[in-house]
């Protein structure tokens, strides 16, 4: 399955303070679980590649995307791809990050590369997590 990422909103099928009930009904088939002690639980579509976390309300706030989906920035792939060529060719259409040992974070568009490995030469980007403006601050 392929999404499109829309700055600042979250993906084409998931839109941050979207419902809980609502993302279900829309998703389809989903295994719900809980990361921690407290919080709300996280629903993981396994066939989409999604999982989707919500804040004490049930409306999304954070989503990732694992390789098993296509993630999208404007034509710019961003999954399953060397991680330096994902920066170079978001540099390009000016799509600039901050990057620390897990990846690159692109504050203003609310979403963030993973990669276990950044300073590894042919390492992929192996996650893509999105955050609804304000989550981390």
């Amino acid at each position: 399955m392929s999404f499109r990422i829309i700055p600042r909103e979250g993906l084409d099928v998931a839109r941050f303070g979207e419902l809980r009930g609502e993302l279900r009904s829309r998703l389809g088939r989903f295994e719900s679980f809980r990361r921690g002690e407290v919080g709300a639980s996280t629903d993981h579509y396994v066939e989409l590649g999604l999982l989707l976390d919500f804040d004490d309300s049930d409306r999304l706030e954070l989503v990732e995307v694992t390789p098993a989906a296509e993630v999208l920035v404007g034509d710019v792939s961003l999954l399953g791809r060397d991680y330096r060529q994902v920066v170079d060719d978001l540099n390009r259409i000016g799509i600039v990050g901050i990057e620390d040992d897990s990846g690159m974070e692109f504050s203003e568009q609310c979403f963030a590369l993973f990669n276990s490995a950044p300073d590894e030469d042919g390492s992929e980007v192996e996650g893509v997590t999105l955050f609804a403006p304000g989550y981390y601050g």
